[in-house]
């Protein structure tokens, strides 16, 4: 082969297996005329064979750096074809059959390029490596040992060696390497050798093993003592050990002497958050972000930090400057806008919810946030052409149950249904699209349909909490299946023991059977956790008149009036207050 080609072939392209050639030729366009190059029939000719291969190599190159895999390799197999000797470009074809994920044709590459050139350290390492990745643990180590027997002072061959045995979990002979290469005197990085040794007693999961590891760790920062990865195996097998205390104080020792670690301090800033030491947790995040230009996730995490502890102000300062430096970056401005949202600046928080890219996970929430914002306001046209925006832009199922929620509250009945049934025709089994389907049906009295949504809800999501209150409450409405009624609405409280709109369904449930008693006891506990419902006084209230209670009748009508805001339903239920026999 042309020295030519032994120049394109970099060690770096050889060992990642996935760089492109370093041929220094420009990008060619999408429209270039190399895409509608006509290929001429191979040559016969020496000097024209060795040209045609030139040239479909260059190609192979363009078109690899171009991401086109499948044109790069119709290149290199037919240089291939040209000169089958050459090691080269069948490390490059194993390269490209490794990127379209073809590991049989990258392997059968990786050994015809040894076979051609035994001696090729380059060459054996690729195939030791395509070997690894298929866990052909044997094969690789033999290539390994030949690139030994090739360069006995070869210095990353026997780490692959000895970590090779230890994935194959023969410690035995992988600790034997690793403590080979420890002693090595001609090994300039033994502490290396020590820390994947305490990383081979940690795979062991003993807890002797888990001592050596430890030992392994700490001869490891012995020998170098700002061994970063070292420390940071070390505090995680003492966060493993439930050994916090320790953890917390090798690690700040740690960053005492060696200043701000990425991965240590922000293993520090996890302790204190695990711990719920919020504010030491913030004090870490400010020594980081004053002894290093602090990355957004150390000022995302101080926002957050301040937003827990309430000190909304500072967060929303803290925000602003990161949306100002980080412009493109969604989750500060989510975060400032719910800050914003929080202090009452409603007009700010709509406009930073706006601005949130549909590709951002918090898109979908951004649009409901900003679209019951606008409801608050009274601007319920608004919130609405903010719900048909979501949609249009990213149809998720929250954004259809928002948006016929708007509806409902306009009392657009058929036109909550209409969205919900368009969501449906995507989510077909999300429970909160036909839970909602079902709430509009009963709205529009279509009983019987709600109560088959409702069955269907439960069909797919047995223990849907609110499903199984709403339709016992309905059953009971109805006076119908009301032993059904009481097991669902019972099953629903054994889920949610401290729901007290849960309590008032049972209760009511009760009443309608006539287990009055019963039924006061749980009513009165539903009114304790929801003292200000007024539906929960008027039920009660109804349990006392039925037990001759007229006191605690009277008493419980005049707060469920007080409590319910519609007039009409106000004056019905003090008209029950008539009805009393004292």
């Amino acid at each position: 082969m042309p020295s030519f080609f032994q120049a394109t072939a970099s060690i770096g392209l050889l060992l990642t297996l996935t760089a492109c050639g370093s041929i220094p030729t420009k990008k060619t366009a999408k429209n270039s005329e190399t895409k509608n190059l006509t290929v001429p029939a191979l040559p016969t000719d020496p000097v024209n064979v060795r040209a045609e291969a030139d040239y479909q190599f260059i190609l192979s190159e363009v078109a690899s750096r171009e991401g086109k895999t499948a044109q790069a390799i119709q290149h290199l197999e037919k240089v291939a074809t040209l000169d089958p000797k050459s090691p080269v470009v069948h490390l490059r074809l194993a390269a490209e059959y490794l990127k379209s994920d073809k590991m049989k044709l990258a392997l059968q590459h990786g050994e015809i390029a040894v076979k051609n050139d035994p001696k090729s350290i380059e060459a054996r390492f690729v195939l030791a490596r395509l070997y690894s990745a298929e866990r052909m643990h044997d094969q690789a180590i033999s290539q390994y040992n030949a690139v030994l027997g090739i360069d006995p002072k070869n210095s990353e061959a026997p780490f692959y060696i000895a970590a090779l045995y230890a994935d194959k979990k023969d410690f035995a002979k992988a600790e034997q390497h690793f403590n080979s290469l420890i002693k090595n005197p001609k090994n300039q990085h033994p502490e290396e050798a020590t820390y994947y040794l305490g990383l081979m007693y940690l795979d062991q999961k003993s807890a002797k093993s888990e001592a050596s590891a430890e030992n392994a760790f700490k001869k490891a920062l012995k020998i170098k003592p700002n061994y970063e990865e070292a420390m940071s195996s070390l505090v995680n097998l003492y966060l493993k050990q439930r050994n916090r205390d320790k953890a917390l104080a090798s690690a700040l020792a740690y960053q005492k002497q060696h200043g701000v670690s990425d991965r240590i301090s922000g293993t520090i800033t996890q302790i204190y958050i695990d711990d719920g030491n919020i504010e030491k947790a913030y004090e870490q995040l400010a020594y980081i972000a004053g002894n290093s230009e602090p990355s957004m996730q150390v000022q995302m995490k101080m926002a957050l930090i301040l937003i827990k502890q309430q000190r909304l102000n500072q967060a929303e300062s803290t925000l602003k400057d990161m949306v100002a430096s980080y412009p493109t970056a969604d989750a500060p401005r989510f975060y400032l806008a719910a800050v914003q949202e929080e202090l009452g600046n409603h007009d700010d928080a709509i406009r930073n919810y706006m601005m949130i890219p549909a590709t951002s996970e918090h898109f979908s929430e951004s649009i409901i946030h900003a679209a019951y914002l606008l409801k608050g306001m009274g601007k319920i046209n608004q919130a609405l052409n903010v719900a048909q925006s979501g949609i249009s832009t990213k149809a998720q199922p929250q954004i259809y149950t928002m948006y016929a929620s708007l509806l409902d509250a306009k009392a657009d009945y058929l036109g909550a249904v209409r969205i919900l049934e368009q969501g449906l025709s995507k989510y077909s089994k999300n429970v909160s699209l036909l839970f909602q389907h079902a709430l509009v049906l009963d709205r529009l009295g279509k009983k019987s349909d709600m109560i088959e949504q409702m069955k269907k809800v439960l069909s797919i999501d047995p223990d849907h909490v609110q499903s199984m209150s709403y339709l016992a409450f309905s059953l009971a409405e109805l006076n119908q299946q009301l032993p059904e009624a009481e097991k669902l609405a019972r099953r629903a409280l054994e889920l949610d023991p401290k729901d007290g709109y849960v309590m008032d369904t049972l209760g009511w449930v009760l009443f309608k059977q006539n287990k009055i008693a019963e039924s006061i006891q749980v009513l009165e506990k539903a009114h304790q956790y929801q003292a200000s419902a007024g539906i929960i006084a008027e039920h009660l209230a109804d349990a006392y008149s039925m037990q001759a209670q007229p006191e605690k009748a009277k008493a419980m009508y005049t707060k469920a009036a007080e409590l319910t805001t519609d007039k009409k339903r106000a004056n019905q239920i003090r008209n029950k207050i008539q009805k009393l026999v004292f």
